[in-house]
């Protein structure tokens, strides 16, 4: 008897599935670009009362700029300076010569004369500036603190000088002999006063210095002329104890040697003359 067969089941391969077809939403239109006016003017009805609350803050801020930030007025005073004016005493046989820059250099050290500590301290005498709030840094509260514990004038004179360099500006015009000197200040007057001050305390400074410089070269000059009077006595002095040593006596300003040698020559030419008579 056979054994019975085993039967192996068949296994089909799976049949491929046609893909679905795909199905894409359409893209959305792009939205136009342009607004109507009366869609802007939607937006800004909606919109008004934080305009309105952006510009009052920003109208305040400014008045209250203004109010806090007073008005600056600046003033011009020109000086034109010489640089041969430069030169208190010259020397007659080589007279000094301006430098070749046509004295700029001259004129450029003077910017600095202009804001010296010595033209300043003037100006602020003349001005009465020690006494101004805008400069000597005292407001109200200052002033009776001042009054109640003392204020010593050196701080004050001080404090006043340091206020008065922040608002000062000294130049020289490009290629000009002119000194600007520039003040700003909250009034125009007293902008003005202030220039014109240390104008007058330059010039007053500089006047002085040239006294001064006179003053030495005259010095110098007397003491030169006494040596030279000192030598002159000397060399006298010798002359009149040569002639006393060799009895040189001077009679009608003439020694009295030859006035005997012209007596003598005379009475030779008379003798000569009879001989040949």
């Amino acid at each position: 008897m056979q054994p019975p067969l085993l039967m192996v089941p068949q296994q089909n391969a799976p049949e491929a599935v046609a893909p679905a077809p795909a199905y894409y939403a359409p893209a959305p239109a792009p939205a136009s670009a342009t607004v109507e006016l009366g869609d802007l003017g939607r937006i800004l009805l909606r919109r008004r009362f934080l305009i309105l609350a952006v510009t009052a803050l920003l109208t305040a801020l400014t008045l209250v700029y203004t109010m806090l930030t007073p008005a600056l007025y600046s003033s011009t005073a020109q000086i034109i300076v010489d640089p041969e004016d430069l030169q208190v005493v010259t020397n007659d046989v080589n007279p000094s010569r301006i430098s070749p820059d046509g004295g700029i250099t001259q004129v450029e050290s003077q910017v600095s004369v202009a804001q010296s500590n010595g033209v300043l301290l003037r100006a602020i005498k003349a001005e009465n500036l020690t006494e101004d709030p805008e400069f000597n840094g005292q407001g109200v509260l200052g002033r009776w603190m001042g009054m109640l514990f003392g204020d010593s004038d050196t701080d004050r004179t001080a404090t006043t000088l340091d206020s008065l360099r922040r608002v000062l500006a000294v130049k020289r015009d490009d290629k000009v002999l002119v000194l600007n000197i520039i003040i700003t200040a909250k009034s125009a007057q007293k902008a003005s006063d202030i220039a014109n001050a240390i104008a007058t305390a330059y010039l007053a400074d500089q006047a002085d210095a040239r006294k001064e410089k006179a003053a030495k070269a005259s010095e110098a000059i007397t003491a030169r002329l006494d040596e030279q009077r000192k030598r002159v006595e000397q060399a006298e002095n010798a002359v009149e104890a040569y002639r006393s040593q060799h009895n040189m006596v001077m009679a009608q300003g003439n020694l009295v040697s030859d006035q005997e040698l012209t007596g003598l020559n005379a009475e030779l030419i008379a003798a000569q003359a009879r001989t040949q008579q």
